[in-house]
């Protein structure tokens, strides 16, 4: 049965993902601000004007955020797991025979 206590993980891990997001864009603004880049322009690059060394910086940052990405997302699977592992029903897992009101 899902109970307050899930509730309250479930808003705190939202929470969570509200302030890490708000992080990143004001981290991006900065960037974008320290490049030059209007906040809402869209980036266009010519392949042949990057460096090598853009081009692998880019492709370390790309996969630092691939990383970083897989890491949140295996730490809520956990999270929502070990509710489920603690007798409490993870958010959205379904029971057999219950119906829900």
């Amino acid at each position: 049965m899902f109970t307050e206590q899930d509730s309250a993980r479930q808003d705190a891990a939202f929470t969570e993902l509200k302030d890490e997001f708000a992080r990143l864009e004001q981290q991006e603004k900065a960037m974008r601000k320290a490049a030059g880049i209007a906040e809402d322009g869209e980036v266009k690059v010519n392949d042949a004007d990057v460096t090598p060394e853009v081009r692998q910086a880019l492709e370390e940052a790309k996969a630092k955020a691939k990383r970083e990405g897989e890491a949140r997302a295996t730490q809520y699977k956990n999270s929502t797991s070990a509710a489920a592992g603690s007798g409490a029903s993870a958010p959205g897992s379904r029971r057999q025979g219950v119906v829900r009101v």
